[in-house]
């Protein structure tokens, strides 16, 4: 696979990482939020709900065993196999981190300034770059925290 990508330093300034945080934000207008993304906590709720009521009945109808079976798989299936089937997405980011986003030529410029292993000319995707954006706030929290 690739290199890991690194910060050009162990602590992150705070001027890099309002440079990342305008990056995602231009990211995240260039590539707005979709169905699954304004409606996760819903949706969340709703399936969690309807495991555990079908979980009860299915204990009722068939033995206690089976009640435990479907809350433990379902909200899985339902939120995380099931968006990565259908639409190649990871539950928990947001639709600009995906492999096929990929940031423009001003924004690639700037995350090389701030990203020591990025090569010129190398096109950089969303996924990459919420990689980079997760490492540099943890890397303040760290510093700062």
């Amino acid at each position: 696979m690739s290199k890991p990508l690194h910060l050009r330093s162990d602590a992150i300034s705070i001027q890099q990482l309002l440079v990342l945080e305008g990056i995602a934000h231009r990211l995240t207008r260039k590539y707005p939020p979709d169905w699954l993304e304004r409606q996760g906590r819903s949706l969340y709720l709703a399936t969690v709900a309807t495991s555990f009521l079908t979980a009860v009945l299915l204990g009722l109808a068939w033995g206690p065993w089976w009640g435990f079976l479907v809350p433990l798989f379902m909200p899985t299936c339902v939120l995380v196999f099931l968006p990565w089937l259908l639409c190649g997405r990871v539950t928990g980011r947001p639709r600009w981190a995906h492999p096929l986003a990929v940031l423009d030529r001003p924004d690639a410029e700037l995350l090389r300034r701030v990203v020591a292993s990025v090569e010129y000319g190398q096109t950089v995707s969303g996924e990459a770059f919420f990689t980079i954006l997760c490492r540099a706030h943890r890397a303040a929290n760290y510093r700062h925290g």
